[in-house]
């Protein structure tokens, strides 16, 4: 997400975190993991297992790729904390830049631009092709945007968080038309989107310059859990998940953005690093590893 030279809105709320149990209050021993804000979140049980079939992911799938308000296409390695750039978008448009984006399982992002139309993007050569989606549809002017997946289809659904707090909807990729799932039950407000390859949902949400992480039920969007962040947001945020952590990307002083890893598994959230551009967006398809590769 980007705020920098775009009006954003901003509506308080809470968050949750992970279907697996992101907790704001301090969850059980059964549940595992200790509650608290800032750094010390709750435990997120449930975050491990294997992950869907990858007979079908495409070259570079497993990696995490970020979009820079440059239109520069990175590609970030969480076990090695690299980045390497890909190479800049050139999309068919005279007005707009990146917005948002998601990775799916085909080698393939999609870009939203500010003016709401929808680009594919090769994400291994950066190439950019427009697609007939109609901006504005169920009043969604712009969006987080994150994949899920199911482990016995192998098939993914794409979902889409309105930065105007109406709630979440899924695209369908064949008729490039949004499907209402509902709106969030105990807040409202703007969130980049995650998933993984066992189907859960989460959400990146700003709370009045406050970050929370939040799962969401990709079923109603409800929510089911928070951690609050101990990050500044500052103009621009963006986040994935990848080997049972979630990287936060923030330009607090609205230079390069910093990087953030949040543990579920012990709670903390800890800087890694600085990557070399202003990231609005990041995608992570559903081949990326449920928990670290040996």
């Amino acid at each position: 997400m980007k705020l920098s030279g775009r009006v954003m809105l901003i509506v308080a709320m809470s968050c949750v975190g992970c279907a697996a149990g992101i907790r704001e209050e301090a969850p059980s021993a059964e549940e595992g993991g200790g509650g608290g804000d800032g750094g010390s979140g709750g435990g997120l049980s449930g975050l491990g297992g294997t992950s869907g079939s990858h007979a079908d992911c495409a070259t570079g799938t497993e990696s995490v790729y970020l979009i820079g308000e440059d239109a520069q296409l990175f590609r970030f390695d969480p076990s090695s904390l690299s980045v390497s750039l890909v190479g800049t978008l050139a999309c068919p448009t005279s007005a707009g830049t990146p917005f948002s984006m998601a990775v799916a399982r085909d080698g393939y992002a999609w870009v939203e631009y500010t003016d709401g139309r929808l680009y594919r993007v090769d994400i291994g050569t950066a190439e950019c092709v427009a697609t007939d989606f109609v901006p504005g549809q169920l009043g969604f002017a712009s969006f987080g945007m994150g994949m899920i997946g199911n482990e016995e289809t192998s098939k993914d659904t794409f979902y889409v968080a309105d930065y105007g707090g109406l709630g979440l909807a899924t695209l369908d990729r064949s008729t490039l038309k949004l499907q209402f799932v509902g709106a969030y039950d105990t807040f409202s407000g703007p969130a980049e989107l995650t998933g993984t390859a066992d189907g859960r949902l989460y959400g990146f949400f700003s709370k009045q310059g406050l970050a929370v992480v939040a799962e969401l039920d990709p079923t109603n969007a409800a929510i089911l859990s928070k951690v609050p962040q101990p990050v500044d947001i500052g103009v621009a945020w963006a986040f994935a998940f990848w080997g049972g952590d979630f990287y936060l990307f923030t330009s607090p002083d609205g230079g390069p953005s910093n990087v953030d890893r949040f543990r579920p598994s012990d709670g903390t959230t800890t800087f890694v690093m600085k990557v070399p551009s202003v990231v609005i967006g990041a995608g992570v398809s559903t081949c990326a590893p449920l928990t670290v590769p040996e």
